[in-house]
C-alpha cells in the first residue's frame, strides 16, 4: 500500500473513530468495533512510520548517488582530449572550460584535465616522506573532522592491562575510550608562476607541460613543508610543531648559552647535546625509555633535517663514526639509512631557525608517524589564469589552487627532540 493510501485509510479510520466516541451510549457491537478500530489504527500508524523512514533513506541515497554521478562525470569530462584541447587553449587566452562553474573549487578557477592532475600526485607520492608516513586520504570532500581513541596501544597509564582480569564472583573494571576530535577545515596552498604573453602566443612547444611542471614542483615543495615544519596558521600544523602538548619529548639535560647563538639547527643540536656522550645518551632515551615499547615494531621510523643528520653522521669516537650505513650491500644497490636499528627519513623541509630566547625548536622527530599524524587532500586540483596582474610587464600569472589540512593526532606515539633556547 503506498503512504497516500496509507494517508486515506486512517483518515477514514480517525473519522469512523470519532463517530463512535460521540455516541452517548454504545452497544456491544459498537463497543467491538471501536476496539477493531483502535487496533488497526495503531498497526496503520506503525506501517506509516516505517514507509516514512524507508521514503526518507530512498531520497537520501538517490542524492548520494546523483553527487556521486555528477563527479564521475566531472572526471570523465576531465579525461576526454575535448576537455585538454579547451584547457590548453584557455591557457594561452582562450574561453575558459564550460565545466568549471559546476566541478571548481571556487567560481573563478578551472579544474586542470585529469591528465595533469594524475602527473601532479605521482610527482607529490615520489617526493614526499609525509604523504607515505603519516595517516593520510586524498580526494576527501566537505570538511573533515577525525575522531580517535587516545588511549595508548599498551593502556599506559590506566588500569586496562589487568582490569580485564576478574576473579571468580569478582567485578570487572571498565575501560572507556577516551575519544577526541580533530578538526581539519581546508587549507588553501595556492602557488603560482608567470610566463610571457608573448611566449603563450608563439611557443611551438607544450608550455602548458612546462607552467604544469613548475607549479607540481611548488605544490610539492609547499605541501610537503606544511606537514613537516608548518606552523597552524593559515596551514597545516607539522610533525616538527613545538607547540604540541600531546607529542612526546625529550629535553636536553641542560641547555647550554650556545643555542641562542646558533645560525643553523644543527648547531642547536649538538650544542644541545654538549658532547658525543650526551647525545648519545638523548636518542637512547627517546628510542627506548621515551617511545613507549608497543610502538617499537610497528612502522616506527626517525625523521631529520638534512643539515642535522649529516651533523648526526660525522659523530666520531676515537676518529670512528658512530653511525655508519651498512656495507654489505653491493655499490649499485642504494644503502638504507637506519638508527637504533629504526628507518631513517631525511628531509630539506624543516620550519625556519629561531633563535629567541626561551623559543622551543623541534631537532628531529621519532615515533610511529601513521598514528601520531593524519593529513587529508581534498580532491580537484584547479588554476586560474590571470592577465591583469602582471600586464605592466606583459605576463600572464597562473595560479594553482590545491586544498589541505594535517594535524597531529595521537602525540604518545610520536617523539620530538627539543632544545629550548637560554
Amino acid at each position: 500500500m503506498k503512504l497516500t493510501e496509507m494517508y486515506e485509510t486512517r483518515k477514514a479510520l480517525t473519522a469512523e473513530r470519532d463517530s463512535i466516541l460521540a455516541q452517548d451510549s454504545m452497544t456491544v457491537e459498537v463497543e467491538a468495533r471501536g476496539h477493531e478500530v483502535a487496533n488497526e489504527l495503531g498497526k496503520l500508524d506503525a506501517e506509516i512510520r516505517a514507509a516514512q523512514i524507508r521514503e526518507r533513506f530512498a531520497s537520501s541515497s538517490a542524492i548520494e548517488n546523483l553527487v556521486k554521478r555528477d563527479n564521475e562525470q566531472g572526471l570523465d569530462e576531465r579525461s576526454e582530449k575535448r576537455y585538454l584541447d579547451q584547457w590548453i587553449g584557455y591557457m594561452r587566452g582562450g574561453r575558459a572550460p564550460e565545466t568549471r562553474a559546476l566541478t571548481s573549487t571556487a567560481s573563478s578557477s578551472v579544474l586542470i584535465p585529469k591528465v595533469y592532475e594524475d602527473q601532479i600526485l605521482k610527482y607529490l607520492d615520489a617526493n614526499s616522506i609525509m604523504r607515505g608516513l603519516a595517516d593520510f586520504k586524498g580526494g576527501v570532500s566537505g570538511y573533515p573532522v577525525l575522531r580517535y581513541n587516545t588511549l595508548a596501544t599498551n593502556g599506559k597509564g590506566t588500569s586496562t592491562a589487568t582490569g580485564g582480569w576478574i576473579a571468580e564472583g569478582g567485578s570487572a573494571v571498565a575501560t572507556d575510550g577516551a575519544w577526541t576530535e580533530v578538526a581539519l577545515a581546508p587549507q588553501l596552498c595556492s602557488p603560482y608562476t608567470q610566463i610571457t604573453q608573448t611566449l603563450a602566443k608563439m611557443a611551438n612547444f607544450d608550455v602548458e607541460s612546462e607552467v604544469m611542471d613548475t607549479l607540481q614542483r611548488a605544490l610539492s615543495h609547499q605541501l610537503e613543508f606544511a606537514y613537516i615544519g608548518g606552523t597552524g596558521t593559515n596551514m597545516p600544523t607539522g610533525i616538527f610543531d613545538t607547540a604540541s602538548t600531546s607529542i612526546g619529548t625529550y629535553a636536553s639535560e641542560s641547555t647550554p648559552a650556545g643555542s641562542t647563538g646558533a645560525t643553523t639547527r644543527a648547531q642547536q643540536v649538538t650544542a644541545c647535546a654538549a658532547d658525543t656522550t650526551k647525545f648519545l645518551k638523548a636518542i637512547n632515551t627517546m628510542r627506548y625509555s621515551t617511545l613507549p615499547a608497543s610502538y617499537w615494531t610497528s612502522g616506527s621510523a626517525w625523521i631529520f633535517p638534512q643539515d642535522v643528520y649529516a651533523t648526526v653522521g660525522a659523530l666520531t669516537v676515537n676518529s670512528v663514526p658512530l653511525f655508519v650505513p651498512s656495507a654489505d650491500k653491493g655499490i649499485t644497490e642504494g644503502m638504507g639509512l637506519t638508527l637504533l636499528g629504526l628507518p631513517v627519513y631525511v628531509t630539506e623541509y624543516v620550519p625556519t631557525l629561531v633563535q629567541t630566547a626561551s623559543a622551543k625548536v623541534c631537532g628531529f622527530v621519532l615515533g610511529n608517524i601513521r598514528d601520531s599524524y593524519s593529513i587529508r587532500e581534498w580532491g580537484g586540483i584547479s588554476m586560474i589564469r590571470d592577465e591583469v596582474s602582471a600586464a605592466a610587464t606583459g605576463q600572464i600569472k597562473y595560479t594553482a589552487m590545491a586544498f589541505a589540512n594535517a594535524n597531529i593526532t595521537r602525540g604518545g606515539a610520536a617523539v620530538q627532540f627539543r632544545v629550548t633556547n637560554p
